[in-house]
């Protein structure tokens, strides 16, 4: 994880400030990844559970790095020792929010996150806002403050942040960080289960964001309102409820606009990889790539979309293992082979999890199970028909997205 620094004298005086030390040199970036280290780079030396950044020093000098953040001690002079590197780090990212004068918009959640950031800072790109927004999955304890630091502190920027979570306490420590003007939870459900032990947990942990915002919205109260009339997206009914929650929390900074202004904003607006974007192919085959991630109300959600698309042909579902769903895992899988059946015409299951939803699948018309994906690519590329539409789905460590890759090159 690296990041480049805009505001370098700013970064400078506040790392001063907090080591208590003067006359520290320019900045240039920050990595937390000994191997990505470039010249003047600030090198934290982070220590996990199963391994130590301090072991990475030397490397990270040598890379280039200017000084380094650790929790031990180190003979070089440009090595300072903190308690822990991610409380520092939190602690100084607290300090530059505090002195930040424009808007700030935090949004957390189960599932739509990344597109409802993205529609968030499209839409205020295009009414002539200044944005700044996290990229890539930066939402963890370090990547927030990481991703602050490479913004310009300027008053007239607005800073969009997504802020995730895998176990309690995430929500309400990043946005105590952050102090949302605006607070958004996009909705709740069985994600990182393993983590929380109960939705219960995961619904306090994401509306602790709201202990931290001036104005807060929930979007599981919030209707899927948007109409988007002739829109490449206009029948996909988790765009629409992201759009919808994206407009409402853009309605504090650009007012009222009608849906027909509305399209036209987000007429350009690019899904983000593997949130639902659909890739024709030839004979009419239609590739729905869904693969970024996966919980059981996620996969439901992209069942409902793939049933909803209109075709001569048959509607096939590739899913992958559901992670961290922690003691009912196996439920969990057997249920959604409940949800598919009378809905599509195929089901096509990889993963040892997913082997439970294959077993509990008769009754869809077409059902197979793999545990190699090279096996899997060649089957699923022989039995495609004229205009079927295939959808995959699964947890990002499945790697269906190279599967959707291979599809696709496969069948052009």
């Amino acid at each position: 994880m690296r990041v480049d620094i805009i505001e370098t004298d700013l970064f400078v005086r506040y790392l001063s400030d907090a080591l208590n030390i003067d006359n520290l040199s320019s900045i240039t970036g920050i990595s937390t990844d000994s191997r990505h280290v470039k010249k003047n780079d600030l090198f934290l030396a982070i220590k996990g559970d199963h391994f130590d950044g301090a072991d990475f020093i030397d490397e990270a000098l040598s890379n280039g790095a200017i000084y380094v953040i650790a929790e031990s001690m180190h003979d070089n002079d440009n090595v300072f020792t903190v308690n822990n590197v991610i409380e520092f780090i939190g602690k100084l990212c607290s300090q530059w929010m505090v002195n930040f004068d424009g808007k700030t918009i935090g949004i957390t959640g189960s599932n739509g996150k990344t597109t409802t950031k993205d529609l968030i800072s499209h839409i205020l790109i295009k009414k002539g806002h200044n944005v700044s927004k996290t990229e890539g999955n930066f939402n963890t304890s370090i990547g927030v403050p990481l991703t602050v630091f490479s913004f310009s502190n300027d008053p007239s920027q607005i800073y969009v942040l997504e802020l995730g979570a895998n176990q309690v306490g995430d929500i309400d420590y990043l946005s105590s960080i952050v102090k949302p003007d605006i607070g958004i939870v996009t909705n709740i459900s069985g994600a990182h289960l393993e983590g929380f032990g109960s939705i219960d947990n995961i619904r306090k942990e994401k509306r602790s964001i709201f202990n931290h915002s001036k104005k807060g919205y929930y979007g599981d109260e919030i209707s899927a309102s948007i109409i988007l009339s002739n829109h490449s997206l206009a029948n996909n009914e988790v765009f629409l409820k992201n759009a919808s929650i994206a407009y409402e929390a853009c309605k504090d900074l650009i007012g009222e606009v009608d849906n027909e202004e509305f399209s036209e904003i987000i007429e350009d607006f690019v899904l983000p990889k593997g949130r639902g974007q659909v890739y024709s192919l030839s004979r009419g085959i239609v590739l729905i790539d869904d693969t970024y991630n996966a919980n059981p109300e996620s996969v439901k959600a992209a069942v409902d979309n793939l049933v909803r698309h209109q075709t001569k042909g048959r509607k096939l579902f590739i899913f992958g293992d559901m992670k961290e769903l922690g003691e009912n895992e196996i439920d969990f899988h057997k249920n959604i082979a409940d949800y598919c059946e009378g809905k599509i015409d195929g089901i096509i299951c990889y993963g040892s999890l997913a082997k439970n939803t294959f077993n509990n699948s008769k009754s869809i018309p077409l059902s197979l199970h793999f545990d190699n994906k090279d096996t899997l690519v060649t089957e699923v590329c022989s039995l495609l028909e004229n205009d079927d539409i295939i959808m995959l789905k699964g947890s990002r460590s499945m790697q269906l997205d190279s599967v959707a890759e291979d599809i696709k090159n496969h069948v052009k």
